[in-house]
């Protein structure tokens, strides 16, 4: 990210909070929708990494078919934050020392290691258990 948005309030998006935008018919889309515009209004910047935002892609296009997945590819036009090889390292660090349950995904556990990396705190997601790691 630039250097002002360094100095802004940034907050990451999670692909749970992304699959749930582009998801009308999703379950926690009306939250999501309201929790976006909350974050904008707020004057937050959003980013996600590209780990979340392939991850995101790949559920739409098994929730939603191809053509809404391409549509959704050409207009989501957020930051994506690549994922270095020291957050790959620490994320699987985590899972092999217990330090995350063994039931979150490695995926979850390198997000963490962004999140630290980053010094950001903010997190905007749907998904219950990613939330709850953040409060470990």
């Amino acid at each position: 990210m630039s250097e002002s948005a360094a100095n802004s309030r940034i907050a990451f998006v999670d692909a749970s909070a992304l699959v749930a935008l582009a998801d009308r018919d999703d379950a926690s889309h009306k939250a999501a929708a309201d929790a976006y515009q909350d974050f904008l209004q707020s004057g937050f910047l959003l980013f996600t990494t590209d780990l979340a935002f392939a991850t995101a892609h790949q559920l739409i296009l098994a929730a939603l078919g191809p053509p809404t997945a391409r549509t959704w590819l050409a207009q989501c036009a957020i930051h994506i934050e690549p994922i270095t090889a020291p957050d790959l390292e620490k994320g699987r660090q985590r899972v092999e020392t217990g330090e995350v349950p063994s039931s979150a995904p490695l995926s979850d556990a390198i997000h963490l290691a962004v999140l630290d990396r980053m010094s950001v705190t903010e997190v905007f997601a749907v998904d219950q258990q990613f939330l709850e790691l953040l409060d470990d």
